[in-house]
């Protein structure tokens, strides 16, 4: 019999039970190859790579802890949030710490106008109230007609602010001066707003079972924003949504009410991107204020990134393909809020009190590795059970760096193991050698037994500081085929 292709996903998809999975993504994302000559009546099959996920560099380090958000400003100053305190950062990762204090730990809002030569710059702390932050100090928003807003938004030269209540207050033109008669209140359906923000020329405002999309009607006198139509789906919690950050722009999506990732489209019922197995474990997380989302773009790649305490999942806008992200010793990634700056996407760090960048030239983050884990499907021919005298993995090979760390870089290796019993337990590893510097090399692995009715499931794991990329793999019930 000719060898069987292992089936590696394309998306992760981990099943609600051992024996559903099939296939999980840790670390990895996959990107098609293009297109190549198949062998069969000479049609073009598609191939795909299987490529390591971009690494973490430090961009700067806070003295104070506790990341809270940030917004660049003129191109030249990263305006960052910090537990107390508000912080600048220069293109070259130097901190100067404001003056005042901007209260509280929670994540906040950023936002600025069109004021010349110097922007107002104003942050909302949804439990705190809204600040005015200059290049020196941070104090009270200067009118107290502002209230208690728990978000701020800039379009079209007005800061907007959300209330609980559902109000929405806007201020003058490029001014922090607000009029109490320019609001309007959201009701389409109870429940007030967690959260507004602009995107693509409009203003979204969701509340938690509904969304509602405002234009700018240019009103003379009240709201300068009129509603132009309601979501049918509203927002889980007010960190939930990503996509409109600058630099990015390429969809907004969020964590619905329904505990499903939607993306909107312009209509009453954004687009369902969420696969079963993501559902399931927003459905059974018990904090759902807990869930951020977040974006960065590397090689071409817009990802949406979702995260909380116990997973990370981000999803790639251009193929429409789920992975899973997993920090060493964590199980969620440790970046958040990604924000373009400086030519860079720079996130916060929750193990430290950092600035990170996604750097596509390093393979580890920071001090810590970057471990690499796929898993496939079942190759199986249920209910019948088949022996395994070789299997074969064309990874890369000869990507050792002679002047990296040894031997983790100088002499890189793969883990192999394998599952018999539905991925319930994999037995212990079988390391081979991905090639030292420009070192050819073949991963095989012979004679490893019968599989059971199940199938047979094979994880690899990298852990070493390089390039890692999969084309492929298979397993044969000979040894004479290769």
């Amino acid at each position: 019999m000719p060898p069987i292709n292992i089936p590696f996903p394309l998306s992760t998809a981990p099943g609600a039970f051992n024996q559903e999975e099939a296939g999980r993504l840790v670390n990895c994302y996959a990107e098609p190859l293009g297109k190549t000559l198949g062998a069969t009546k000479g049609m073009p099959t598609p191939t795909v790579v299987w490529r390591k996920s971009p690494g973490l560099s430090q961009f700067g380090v806070s003295t104070n802890a506790g990341f809270r958000g940030g917004i660049l400003i003129g191109g030249t100053q990263l305006y960052t949030a910090w537990n107390e305190k508000a912080a600048i950062f220069d293109a070259g990762g130097s901190e100067t710490v404001l003056g005042g204090a901007l209260s509280g730990s929670e994540k906040v809002f950023w936002a600025r106008n069109n004021k010349a030569p110097t922007p107002d710059i104003v942050c909302v702390a949804p439990s705190s109230g809204a600040f005015l932050v200059t290049g020196s100090a941070v104090s009270s928003y200067p009118d107290v007609d502002v209230g208690s807003p728990n978000s701020v938004g800039f379009l079209d030269g007005y800061f907007i602010f959300t209330y609980g209540s559902g109000k929405m207050q806007a201020s003058g033109l490029n001014v922090t001066d607000i009029n109490t008669l320019d609001f309007t209140t959201e009701q389409a359906k109870p429940g007030g707003l967690l959260r507004g923000l602009p995107f693509n020329g409009q203003y979204y405002a969701f509340g938690p079972n509904h969304s509602a999309v405002y234009s700018n009607t240019a009103e003379p006198t009240g709201f300068p924003f009129k509603r132009s139509y309601v979501i049918q789906r509203g927002l889980i919690g007010r960190y939930a949504v990503a996509g409109h950050e600058d630099g990015f722009g390429s969809a907004l999506i969020w964590v619905a009410d329904d505990k499903s990732v939607v993306m909107g489209n312009g209509s009453v019922n954004p687009t369902k991107i969420s696969p079963p197995d993501l559902d399931r474990l927003i459905e059974k997380l018990a904090d759902k204020n807990s869930l951020e989302a977040s974006v960065y773009i590397s090689q071409g790649h817009p990802k949406w990134v979702l995260s909380c305490p116990s997973f990370t999942w981000e999803f790639d806008i251009g193929s429409q393909k789920w992975n899973e992200r997993a920090s060493y010793l964590i199980p969620r990634w440790r970046a958040i809020s990604g924000i373009s700056a400086f030519g860079r996407w720079i996130t916060g760090d929750t193990t430290g009190n950092r600035l990170l960048y996604i750097d596509e030239t390093k393979y580890n983050e920071v001090s810590s590795p970057l471990i690499v884990q796929m898993e496939s499907g079942p190759v199986l021919k249920f209910p019948n059970r088949t022996r395994v005298a070789r299997a074969d993995f064309n990874f890369v090979t000869g990507v050792g760096d002679a002047t990296g760390p040894d031997p983790s870089a100088t002499v890189p290796t793969v883990g192999i193991s394998w599952s018999n019993d539905g991925g319930f337990t994999y037995g212990n590893e079988i390391i081979r050698r991905l090639g030292a510097q420009s070192e050819a090399a073949r991963i095989i692995v012979l004679k490893s037994g019968q599989t059971s009715n199940v199938g047979r499931r094979w994880r690899l794991r990298v852990s070493g500081e390089i390039y890692c990329a999969l084309l492929g793999g298979t397993q044969d019930s000979a040894l004479s085929n290769h």
